[in-house]
């Protein structure tokens, strides 16, 4: 059976000499892994389209129990031209895409993820250079679609004293100093308000959020060890280590 979808590209291998394995993001089909037969050769029809990033139209090869389909035909359906040019907004845009692969099962479709996605890039190529907001709100709706958002209200941020509170992982609640324990991290108040925008607002309102760069550091960190503590240990590390060195 041929399928037909729109498809973000998450990774490429090399495969043998001239080929290679596509993990793809799928709108209608979730996580699909793919052989791109030649697509390594110097005239290969695949062009630019299975680079990480990319936003395509794919075109497979479908049969049922295997765990490996081919890879037909790909079309550009956006080309994120700017993205990669900048390590900041790359880093960021190739974080959405390692937890995009981490968090989700293949052949498990989910729309909204895929919708997130695409803002995100699409966010990380075209607007003002505020990246670390891009992601922080990509990965808090993550933990709403997930089914662990946040448990962020007005009320408890406003109660907090001027030296900050206390972000309980456990359910994203903020608290008062006091409340401090194992199982929640200390914070500014202005990195908990911070966490409280990007978890509660939509992506523009998150980017418009400016914060100096010790808060941002910091709010950073809090959206993190939330995600960790509920993904546990598939949470993947490689891309923050990979920028790390090369920074």
């Amino acid at each position: 059976m041929i399928v037909r979808t729109d498809a973000v590209v998450l990774r490429t291998l090399d495969y043998g000499e001239t080929s290679q394995i596509v993990a793809l993001f799928t709108r209608e089909h979730g996580l699909l892994s793919v052989i791109a037969n030649g697509s390594r050769r110097p005239k290969s029809r695949f062009g630019s389209t299975l680079q990480p990033l990319a936003y395509v139209q794919a075109v497979y090869y479908f049969r049922e129990g295997r765990g490996l389909q081919t890879l037909k035909e790909t079309a550009h359906v956006q080309r994120f031209s700017t993205l990669p040019l900048d390590l900041d907004r790359l880093t960021r845009g190739m974080r959405m895409l390692e937890l995009v692969r981490a968090l989700f099962e293949e052949g498990e479709p989910n729309p909204a993820v895929f919708n997130l996605l695409l803002r995100g890039l699409h966010w990380l190529d075209t607007e003002p250079p505020r990246p670390a907001n891009g992601l922080c709100h990509v990965q808090l709706r993550l933990a709403t679609l997930l089914g662990f958002a946040p448990d962020v209200r007005s009320e408890d941020l406003e109660a907090l004293p001027a030296h900050g509170g206390v972000l309980r992982l456990g359910d994203g609640s903020i608290a008062p100093p006091a409340a401090a324990s194992k199982a929640g991290l200390r914070a500014s108040r202005a990195a908990l308000r911070a966490f409280a925008i990007f978890a509660r607002t939509d992506l523009g309102t998150s980017a418009r959020l400016a914060l100096d760069d010790a808060t941002r550091d910091e709010t950073e960190r809090l959206v993190d060890a939330y995600l960790r503590t509920h993904v546990g240990d598939g949470y993947p590390t490689r891309v923050p280590k990979v920028a790390r060195q090369l920074s």
